[in-house]
């Protein structure tokens, strides 16, 4: 039976929190299960993480995959990720040292924060029409993310990364505003419903955090 919802958006950031708990979950079982000599190897496999979040961030707002479906999945997911992001954080940790990574973490909540509660403020209409901008910016960013992991680090790996991290706050604006449309419309009535929010919400803060870290490597190399 699904969960009947009376606040879907306190609902979806609760489900937010709660999958960001099993990302973290997923890179405690990383840490401890997960050999050090893969972690050691990051950077060969950054890129291919970070593509397959973009890619991963498209398909969720193309239709492609299915806009009902339990939250169960969204942790598993969200779980599963925490395991694969294991290398490329303790990357960033060993590079930077943790209290950087722990700094990054709190900007990027407050972000995500600042972002969400604009949003939620607003007309639900006002930031809907970023759509297709957001959506073209995210097509061309995955070919530059390629193209920019070849080049090597610089100035145009910062660039690609700014951008992306514009995009990714763009996104913030549209899936709350998405959300508070399809709350008006009558459209959310279970927590199935929500799923796809949280799961896009859930990309979007990975992503920033993702970003962020790359830029300050970026700087301090």
């Amino acid at each position: 039976m699904n969960k009947v919802i009376e606040n879907p958006i306190s609902d979806v950031f609760k489900y937010l929190a709660i999958s960001i708990l099993f990302c973290f979950l997923g890179y405690g079982f990383g840490v401890a299960f997960v050999p050090e000599s893969i972690a050691m190897v990051a950077n060969i496999i950054v890129i291919v993480m970070v593509v397959g979040l973009l890619i991963l961030c498209l398909v969720s707002r193309k239709g492609i995959i299915p806009e009902r479906f339990s939250m169960n999945w969204v942790y598993l997911f969200t779980f599963i990720d925490g395991i694969i992001l294991y290398p490329i954080i303790q990357m960033y940790a060993y590079s930077l040292g943790k209290e950087i990574v722990i700094s990054v973490l709190v900007v990027t909540s407050l972000i995500f924060f600042t972002l969400a509660t604009i949003a939620k403020k607003e007309n639900s209409y006002k930031y809907l029409k970023l759509g297709s901008t957001l959506i073209i910016g995210l097509i061309i960013l995955i070919p530059f993310t390629i193209l920019a992991a070849f080049i090597g680090f610089g100035m145009f790996n910062i660039t690609i990364t700014i951008f992306s991290i514009i995009i990714f706050s763009g996104f913030i604006l549209y899936d709350v505003s998405l959300l508070k449309y399809k709350i008006e419309d009558g459209k959310i009535n279970d927590s199935k419903d929500l799923s796809i929010h949280v799961l896009n919400l859930y990309l979007d803060f990975i992503n920033i955090f993702l970003d962020i870290l790359n830029l300050v490597y970026n700087f301090k190399e």
